[in-house]
């Protein structure tokens, strides 16, 4: 069924979509304006007790993937770089970047002391490919 631009209008008032998102809706619910809300308000809505997405959600299905690639495109980038910091020539620490991450994760007080001090006594850090 084609859906026309009062329906997807008169959705979108009530609910926050895109226009394709909206049209989406509608031509699913067969141009029912009702049972389109109620879809929308199922998927974007739904919260369990802890107010965490249901499994159902488009957040499960469309953000969650992409932070995944993301972090995993960090991780690989990071096991082929090096931190290194040196002083007047001399090398006090050559560090994988993955391991910079965990200390920064677990202990960021101690990482960014270690950060300061490192500046502070004129040691210059540098990131370098392997």
């Amino acid at each position: 069924m084609k859906v026309d631009l009062d329906s997807i209008d008169r959705l979108r008032e009530r609910i926050d979509l895109t226009y394709e998102e909206a049209a989406a809706y509608l031509e699913a619910a067969g141009g029912d304006l009702v049972q389109a809300l109620v879809m929308a308000e199922r998927d974007l809505g739904a919260r369990d007790n802890e107010g965490e997405p249901d499994e159902e959600s488009w957040i499960d299905a469309a953000v969650y993937p992409r932070w995944r690639e993301r972090v995993a495109g960090i991780v690989k980038q990071s096991s082929s770089m090096r931190l290194i910091v040196e002083r007047d020539g001399d090398r006090l620490a050559n560090l994988p970047v993955a391991a910079g991450l965990v200390g920064i994760i677990w202990a960021p007080e101690l990482a960014a002391l270690g950060a300061i001090a490192a500046l502070a006594s004129r040691c210059t850090v540098r990131l370098q490919r392997c």
